[in-house]
């Protein structure tokens, strides 16, 4: 994962989680008036969350679901939340996704910077300071324009320490692992690794980011509209270098009442690196009990030949505050592969007990067209 992490260079109770969950909840999110299906949508029931993948498709589950009382919410930015009690949980369920109406703000009422004082000055109100123990899904796969050339997920557990401990990276181990390599590359060796400890560590306390303390003087931030999720007005802010010291561009979401982020998309400036054409990054937090939660994140890359095409993707489930963190946890180190044992069982009873993102319909379409070798 070497050239993943130079591109980062820019940049009290444990939650159980069990093998013998009883329900799963199937279906696909869809906009309300195109009827296009909408990626990347959170999907939470209760405290346990998940989104959609590429084609709009969700599956959730939980130990804990009651039967009788299954409240399923959906929600994504520029549209109201969807909310609804089902009681037939081997249903497939399609929610269809109404846009909300969203006045312009007037840029005379926000400028860029006066929200991000307000962004800046409420972190330590906004987001979790404390140990987490997290349980989280993770993807990886590399293509070019023509072909896919492998795909590997993982269930990963995922320690993260406080924001105050001097040791500030989160420790992740893997709980389940498979992969499918359908044509072998050189770069495979090299990239299929796992990051999911560097995606762990959320950019707004990521002590290179653009957003600390030490490097936000760096950039220039500019309002740049608003748009809204659910009741909720967000507001956008855009932001770029303000001096040969800012190394990133980039664009903020922001929730007007608590001004905390809830989506952050941003592209470190490739000067000098001999493998990363152009690299992005997209990271989604949700609310809980006041909180915001960081949910996902999503890396995208395209090699300097323009040959390949990576993609990572990381979803955190579930998270609890934890007082320490076990001393008896084998965690792998960053550079380790995730992947080494991986089983090429792709069966959705591989998962059971766990949350996962459903694969999209190519790579659904090449693992049947490759079902004989496994």
């Amino acid at each position: 994962m070497k050239p993943i992490l130079i591109a980062l260079a820019f940049l009290a109770l444990t939650p159980t989680y069990s093998t013998d969950a009883a329900y799963i909840i199937k279906g696909i999110v869809k906009d309300n008036e195109t009827g296009e299906a909408i990626p990347f949508a959170h999907v939470l029931v209760g405290d346990v969350i998940n989104v959609s993948n590429i084609d709009g498709e969700f599956v959730i589950s939980a130990a804990d679901f009651n039967k009788q009382n299954v409240n399923l919410k959906v929600s994504y930015i520029g549209y109201e939340n969807y909310s609804t009690s089902i009681s037939n949980l081997d249903k497939y369920h399609t929610v269809f996704l109404k846009p909300s109406v969203t006045q312009l703000m007037d840029v005379e009422v926000f400028s860029g910077p006066s929200i991000m004082m307000e962004v800046f000055g409420r972190f330590h109100l906004n987001y979790e300071m404390e140990r987490q123990h997290m349980v989280g899904y993770y993807q990886e796969s590399m293509s070019d324009w023509e072909k896919t050339y492998y795909v590997a997920e993982g269930i990963m557990d995922i320690y993260s320490p406080s924001n105050l401990d001097k040791n500030s990276y989160p420790m992740v181990s893997p709980l389940r692992t498979r992969k499918k390599v359908f044509e072998k590359i050189e770069a495979i060796d090299e990239v299929l690794g796992g990051n999911a400890s560097d995606m762990a560590h959320s950019s707004i306390w990521r002590k290179k980011s653009f957003l600390s303390a030490k490097n936000r003087k760096n950039y220039e931030f500019f309002y740049a509209g608003a748009t809204s999720i659910g009741e909720h007005d967000v507001l956008i802010v855009e932001f770029e270098p303000g001096n040969n010291k800012g190394n990133t561009t980039g664009k903020l979401y922001i929730d007007e009442e608590t001004f905390a982020l809830i989506k952050i998309e941003y592209d470190p400036i490739i000067s000098d690196f001999s493998f990363w054409e152009s690299v992005s990054w997209t990271e989604e937090y949700e609310q809980k009990d006041g909180i915001f939660n960081l949910v996902s994140v999503l890396f995208e890359g395209t090699s300097t030949n323009h040959t390949y095409n990576y993609h990572a993707l990381l979803v955190i489930n579930e998270s609890t505050v934890i007082e320490e963190i076990p001393s008896d946890v084998s965690m792998m180190d960053v550079n380790d592969s995730f992947f080494e044992m991986a089983k090429e069982d792709f069966t959705d009873s591989f998962w059971t007990g766990f949350n996962f993102m459903k694969l999209d319909n190519n790579v659904t379409q090449l693992l049947h067209a490759d079902s004989s070798q496994y």
